[in-house]
């Protein structure tokens, strides 16, 4: 399975892991597990890389 880990571009920690869903909603990008939990962040996607399984947001 292809779950994501998303960053905050720039930064080594990252926002959430696992994640199976990005959903942008204005200025925020909702992210979802495979576990159905959420998190909701600030920024916008620059990108989704599926062969490294990572996501990157940078700020608006």
């Amino acid at each position: 399975m292809c779950e994501l880990t998303v960053y905050m571009k720039g930064e080594k920690e990252s926002l959430m892991e696992g994640v199976v869903v990005l959903i942008t909603k204005g200025e925020k990008v909702q992210m979802e597990d495979i576990l159905g939990r959420t998190k909701e962040a600030t920024g916008r996607i620059v990108e989704v890389n599926i062969t490294n399984q990572k996501a990157f947001l940078e700020p608006v």
